[in-house]
């Protein structure tokens, strides 16, 4: 028997006939605390894969379900089960057990969960300027002039991109660069080729990632997975030289691997092998559906 302590959600406690009731009920209490599923893990020193494992219904470490269950203000009790019809009647929970069933009988009303927003389809590419359009790490004066450490060109490789999307109309931009840390997306949207800068539909600007992922590097990663998830994208691409730590962010090992093109930085997008993939992923999403 799952209950929520009143200090962290004021509905009435829950019942947990199985693991997936259980599951259902720790996912209500973390969507009612607002956290997706990246922040919740990250915040309870978990793998997103754990939670996500719980909430499905699977089972998981008994103490990894204890923290799970105290860090979201909840608390699980273990009861004979004449203490539990007397302590479930008292909080006016009516449940008829029938003898020698091993599991007792579905409530009479079920709790009806909210409509999921639909998925979006839209092909999506995560573009990154350094290591990805062009060779070298960028500087930004206090003027906001941008030069590159490696002497190289600025986007020198952007005619690549436009050259290989140009089939492509329907193709959108999400940019991860970190100019718009100290420019004005606009005016780092500027700096791109009218045919790229027309389908860019938003930066990851306002994005940021907790102090944990940034020590161990992971931070871009996890921004552009949570932005995906929170767009809930299903056909998207990250075109990147820092996507590192992609697993830690998977919910079922290799679901994230063709999502992302991990970039030799010397090299970027200009890398054939950078080209074929992005090619191969172009022809994939615009494949007819087959339902």
């Amino acid at each position: 028997m799952t209950s929520t302590s009143s200090r962290a959600n004021s509905s009435p406690p829950s019942f947990a006939r199985n693991l997936r009731a259980l599951g259902e009920i720790v996912k209500r209490q973390r969507v009612s605390c607002e956290l997706n599923l990246l922040d919740a893990a990250d915040y309870m020193h978990l793998s997103v894969s754990d939670l996500s494992h719980l909430e499905d219904g699977q089972p998981i470490d008994t103490g990894k379900l204890i923290k799970i269950l105290n860090e979201l203000g909840m608390v699980m009790l273990v009861l004979k089960k004449a203490d539990a019809i007397d302590a479930l009647s008292a909080i006016g929970e009516d449940i008829d057990w029938p003898q020698g069933t091993a599991e007792p009988p579905r409530p009479r009303k079920q709790a009806v969960s909210a409509p999921a927003s639909p998925e979006n389809t839209t092909p999506t590419l995560f573009v990154d300027f350094d290591g990805t359009l062009h060779v070298g790490a960028s500087y930004i004066d206090e003027h906001g002039l941008i030069t590159l450490d490696s002497g190289a060109p600025l986007l020198e490789f952007a005619p690549l991109l436009v050259k290989i999307l140009e089939p492509y109309p329907s193709v959108e931009i999400v940019l991860t660069t970190s100019w718009t840390r100290n420019l004005p997306p606009e005016k780092v949207i500027s700096f791109l080729p009218s045919e790229l800068a027309r389908r860019v539909v938003a930066t990851t600007r306002s994005s940021t990632a907790r102090l944990g992922y940034i020590k161990d590097g992971t931070d871009r990663t996890y921004i552009i997975c949570t932005f995906a998830s929170n767009r809930r994208l299903t056909r998207w691409l990250a075109l990147d030289d820092r996507a590192h730590g992609i697993e830690k962010f998977e919910r079922v090992p290799g679901e994230l691997q063709n999502h992302f093109v991990c970039l030799d930085p010397s090299r970027g997008i200009s890398d054939q092998r950078a080209l074929d993939r992005i090619q191969e992923w172009l022809v994939s999403v615009h494949a007819p559906r087959i339902d």
